[in-house]
């Protein structure tokens, strides 16, 4: 006998029949429960009136707190409101034949937001699967959808918002009147998207809803200044409306239906209003919004605006000045921090997961807001534009040069881009983008003949490296099917490297050679491109004849590949003690090294034959010592500081040592700044605000160089408290939140000390974490402290530089003894 079965059958049918009677027994209590607290809401005394009870607001409140407190997906109290049928019963005639006040109206609101929320908070991913597990839950939905096509119900629910609007005039509304605007915003947002694959209904809805002047509340609501609790909504409802309004403008040009005729002309009229000013609004408040709650959802509606509606304002008349919330530095700063944040996403994380795909879209849509907004201000830029416009963009150029954050997460992007993670038109918008800034220098410099050549050269000299070349030599490739602005910007940046830079051996490559010679001959190529075609592969000839080995040398460098790094490993231990490692695992093992505290060799072992990666303890060894992870006995257990910032400097690498000083210097004058309401790098400023590491960002090839060198960097950061971030194989330096501004200035001293006279001297600073004098920092003082090393200060503007110079001296004088 089977000592498992311990049940006969029919006792298992027993319990199954005891079971079904509890759980009809608990359903009718609590059903019953459900019934005799809605009995207190209001009743239907004729056809057309509906009586609130005194309790109303006191039922709606325990319903919304029920449906909160339930347990995940469950949904108890929802089943029982459309078992007790309450919306056709109450909800429903309240608003219609009902007069709630305004604190009942916003509960009411609240609670048919909640009976038709159709998927996760922020409205960007598909419906979760088990979301409508229990069908009565999708009826439910569906009966709200059908409340809102009823017109007599819309009109009435839009009647008491527009009178809430009326009764507060120019005067601020009552909490309760913003609730009751955010909760109809909300259900309507659910609704639409519930409807969005019904063109019918959808149709239907859209041309409710802007009947009774939805388009009127929306711009209002976006205007309301400090509200940004209704930003969000208003944005995600726009981006649903505008969802289907290439589909709306079709069926009114070709299938002339009148209802999609009304709806398109209401919606440019949208646009008009939001380029008219409450564009810049919905920015601000966007933003505003997710550094008070730390969500990234509507720093995604920011991106989307900016991508979806700037394009408009060429076909709408509106000054540039109606954009300085877009164009501020702050808005941009904020954009850039924003791509900054994907990084560890991008390329620390799971390539295929669900969650590394919607890294990339907002990456996507980040890159396109950028690009809109260069568009913008270039066609506003044109010697042919208003005098007050030319102004405003020739400030955003300003902004734009003193801001190397944006240079540096823009050539970060272009030399780690990876053809298998994003599509080839991500790498064009990307080399366009940089194409723009670069124009949008030389135009700031032929208005106000300032001497910005430099600057120009300084960052195109970071493009000529070999593997640049290698991401333009990926557009060239497909001349013939990019868009013209795609092959200028290509074009124009070889150029720069051929003539300016005088590295046009650099373009030696096969692949590249072999396509300039045909478009040299090419008809599809332009004339400048067929020039610059044909000057590069004569060069080449010339040098072959005259520098035969040196192009010799320039093609076999062309021609070195690394391993592939999708290559997996084959699970069996190699038996080399100095076995030759795949850049893939190379990873792998810093990624298990990061996992732990203090791990030991066995512990890397086990972790990464359970990634797949098998080595035995004397490679792991090996190469855990070769990549710095731990010392080899013939060294001493640990180097403090100095010593191994004199190793640095004497292997001729002090740059990194005091590129890291500028960095650290940075971070302490942003967290300063920061506790004076202040900015210093908006990278920096914004990572801190939100409790982020700042990611010291290599901008130069001979920087990313140096931060490839494991051995000495690893340890470097660990003596000051950083982390970091492994991409490509180089790391990346981050410096940690909870440091203090103090700290940060402590440890950049120390490197200052060791880099200056290279002394052993390993002295404490006691700092205390205080407030500093605003007027201390407000006051332009000229200090000793400011040195070539100090390379952030150099890109500010003389105001924040003056700040920078004075913290400086501040912290000189309260960090010594």
């Amino acid at each position: 006998m089977n000592d498992l079965n311990l049940f006969s059958t029919s006792d298992i049918e027993e319990g199954l029949q005891t079971s079904m009677v509890l759980a009809m027994e608990w359903y009718i209590m609590n059903s019953t429960g459900v019934r005799s607290l809605t009995c207190n809401l209001g009743e239907l005394v004729s056809p057309g009136t509906y009586i609130l009870h005194d309790s109303c607001a006191d039922v709606m409140e325990e319903l919304l707190a029920r449906i909160a407190n339930e347990e995940e997906n469950k949904y108890i109290t929802k089943r029982h409101i459309l078992a007790e049928q309450l919306l056709a019963k109450d909800l429903i005639p309240m608003i219609k034949y009902g007069s709630p006040d305004v604190n009942e109206l916003q509960l009411l609101l609240r609670l048919l937001s909640e009976l038709c929320q159709p998927c996760d908070a922020d409205q960007t991913v598909a419906m979760p699967p088990d979301k409508y597990a229990y069908p009565d839950l999708k009826r439910l939905s569906s009966q709200v959808c059908e409340a809102f096509l009823d017109r007599e119900f819309t009109s009435r629910l839009f009647t008491y918002i527009h009178e809430l609007i009326e009764e507060a005039g120019e005067l601020e509304m009552v909490q309760e009147s913003y609730l009751s605007i955010k909760y109809l915003f909300t259900a309507i947002r659910n609704v639409l998207y519930l409807m969005r694959s019904e063109k019918e209904n959808f149709t239907k809805l859209l041309s409710l809803l802007l009947e009774n002047d939805l388009d009127s509340v929306l711009i209002y609501s976006i205007n309301c200044h400090g509200r940004d609790e209704l930003v969000l909504p208003a944005a995600q409802i726009l981006s649903l409306l505008y969802s289907e309004f290439e589909w709306l403008r079709t069926e009114a040009e070709v299938a002339k239906e009148q209802d999609a005729t009304c709806i398109t002309d209401r919606l440019k009229r949208i646009v008009v209003q939001l380029l008219q000013g409450s564009l810049s609004a919905l920015a601000i408040s966007l933003m505003r919004k997710e550094l008070k709650d730390g969500s990234d959802v509507e720093g995604s509606y920011l991106s989307w605006c900016l991508t979806y509606f700037l394009p408009y304002v060429s076909y709408v008349p509106v000054p540039l000045a109606k954009f300085r919330g877009v164009l501020s530095n702050k808005c941009v700063g904020y954009l850039v921090y924003q791509l900054s944040a994907l990084v560890p996403g991008l390329f620390g994380g799971d390539p295929t997961s669900r969650s590394t795909q919607r890294i990339k879209e907002r990456c996507m849509l980040l890159l396109s807001a950028f690009d809109s907004l260069l568009s913008l201000v270039f066609n506003f830029s044109l010697p042919s534009a208003d005098k007050e416009d030319v102004t405003v963009a020739m400030q955003f150029y300003k902004d734009v040069v003193n801001m190397p954050d944006l240079w540096q997460i823009l050539i970060f992007y272009i030399r780690n881009f990876d053809i298998t993670m994003f599509p080839r038109s991500v790498l064009s918008q990307l080399i366009c983008i940089n194409h723009k800034l670069l124009t949008s220098v030389e135009s700031y410099n032929k208005i106000f003949g300032a001497q910005l050549e430099q600057t120009i050269l300084e960052h195109v000299k970071q493009f000529a490296n070999k593997g640049i070349i290698q991401q333009y030599t990926l557009l060239v490739n497909t001349y013939s099917t990019n868009n013209d602005e795609t092959n200028l910007a290509v074009f124009t940046m070889l150029s720069h490297i051929c003539i300016e830079c005088e590295r046009r051996d650099l373009l030696y490559t096969p692949i590249l050679l072999r396509q300039l010679r045909l478009l040299s001959d090419s008809c599809e190529a332009c004339d400048e491109d067929r020039r610059l075609a044909f000057y590069v592969t004569q060069s080449f000839l010339d040098d072959v004849a005259n520098r035969p080995q040196a192009c010799v040398q320039s093609f076999i460098n062309s021609l070195s590949t690394t391993k592939d790094e999708n290559s997996e490993s084959t699970g069996v231990t190699k038996a080399e003690p100095y076995a030759e490692w795949t850049d893939t695992e190379e990873g792998d093992l810093m990624s298990a090294y990061a996992e732990f505290t203090d791990p030991s060799v066995d512990d890397i072992v086990t972790r990464l034959g359970e990634m797949g990666v098998s080595y035995n303890h004397s490679q792991v060894t090996s190469k855990m010592e070769q990549l710095g992870l731990i010392s080899s006995p013939s060294c001493q257990e640990s180097l403090d500081l100095a010593e191994l910032v004199k190793n640095i400097c004497s292997e001729g690498d002090d740059d990194l040592i005091s590129w890291l000083r500028s960095a650290l210097l940075t971070a302490s004058f942003t967290k300063a700044m920061c506790k004076n309401n202040r900015e210093g790098s908006p990278l920096c400023y914004f990572s801190f605000l939100k409790g982020h590491s700042y990611p010291v960002i290599p901008y130069t090839e001979r920087q990313s160089m140096l931060l490839s060198a494991h051995s000495r960097v690893l340890p470097l950061l660990k003596h000051l408290q950083l982390e970091y971030l492994l991409v490509n194989e180089s790391i990346i330096p981050l410096i940690p939140p909870h440091l203090t501004a103090e700290a940060l200035y402590s440890s950049a001293e120390k490197l200052r000390t060791y880099e200056a006279d290279g002394s052993m001297e390993n002295y404490e600073q006691e700092l205390t974490d205080k407030h500093f004098d605003e007027s201390l920092l407000s006051k332009p003082v000229c200090s000793s402290e400011s040195r070539r090393s100090d390379t952030a200060a150099a890109h500010m503007d003389s105001g924040s530089q003056g700040n920078l110079n004075v913290w400086l001296s501040y912290m000189q004088i309260t960090s010594r003894k």
